[in-house]
């Protein structure tokens, strides 16, 4: 016998979710018709798919088994209905706030160009969402320890001294160098770097800290001529390619985190969400030699 589609794709969310009532909300139903439904799932393959508790669901090793092939199916049929109800297509990827502004945003006119019926859309955020019970993101950049294996990896960053084209001479020979500070993400990472600075700028004068919310902004005043910013090299790279900052301590850096690739397995099959892997791969090419 075969299941009916709309029964399989009612298990996929339910599956993926862990949860008949996050599956109502996501496909528009009640708890009740998610229950009924898979119910009659069960009853046509003989199975049991969920073994059921008072606040959870989990699957069996039938539903597993079953979930791989639906989410592989489910992703077929959502990417041909987007090809086919639009000219258009689009993939759409999360990652940082200063990833967003300082690397990707310049690149999107070059995307454009390179793939001109795929539009590329981002999701800004700090918070690490869960791509597997997400619908609608189909890959993650994210900032991650150099040490983590989690997706491919990207880029290794070094973190290095910028400001704007003589801003650095000016205020050195006055004696008063303005580091402009920001909340950093990874604490013990924050100090290494700023210690460091410290000791390299404060030979230079007396040292004045302006401290801004996000990277990005920090980056930004430091295009303005504001001062020095101590910044990842990945996240400077445009800025720098476009003089619109300068390295001021070309022999000095250390060593970050990194920036890798995430794919849900739903969307790993996907010919658009592999071509914007590549391209970030291409991109990121001229970092790592």
């Amino acid at each position: 016998m075969r299941a009916s589609l709309s029964a399989i794709r009612i298990f996929e969310a339910a599956a993926r979710l862990g949860s008949f009532k996050d599956a109502a909300g996501e496909l528009g139903l009640t708890s009740t018709a998610v229950s009924h439904r898979v119910r009659g799932l069960e009853g046509d393959l003989g199975v049991d798919l969920f073994r059921r508790s008072h606040r959870k669901v989990e699957l069996t090793q039938a539903g597993a088994e079953l979930l791989e092939a639906a989410r592989a199916a489910v992703s077929l049929l959502d990417n041909a209905i987007d090809r086919i109800s639009s000219e258009t297509r689009s993939v759409t990827l999360t990652t940082t706030p200063a990833f967003a502004a300082l690397w990707l945003a310049p690149r999107i006119s070059e995307f454009q160009a390179q793939f001109p019926n795929l539009s590329l859309r981002t999701e800004a955020s700090h918070t690490s969402i869960d791509l597997e019970r997400t619908r609608g993101i189909d890959a993650a950049v994210r900032y991650s320890l150099s040490t983590s294996s989690e997706g491919q990896l990207l880029v290794r960053e070094r973190f290095k001294a910028f400001a704007s084209p003589g801003t650095f001479a000016r205020q050195a020979e006055t004696r008063s160098v303005a580091v402009l500070s920001y909340r950093w993400r990874s604490r013990g990472l924050e100090k290494l770097a700023l210690d460091a600075w410290e000791t390299a700028l404060g030979q230079h004068g007396s040292l004045k800290v302006i401290s801004y919310d996000d990277e990005h902004h920090a980056a930004l005043a430091a295009v303005s001529g504001r001062g020095i910013v101590v910044l990842s090299d990945v996240l400077a790279q445009h800025l720098v390619s476009s003089a619109l900052l300068e390295d001021v301590l070309p022999d000095a850096s250390i060593p970050g985190h990194c920036y890798r690739i995430l794919v849900p397995n739903r969307t790993q099959a996907d010919r658009d969400t592999q071509q914007v892997v590549e391209w970030l791969h291409d991109e990121m090419r001229s970092l790592r030699t």
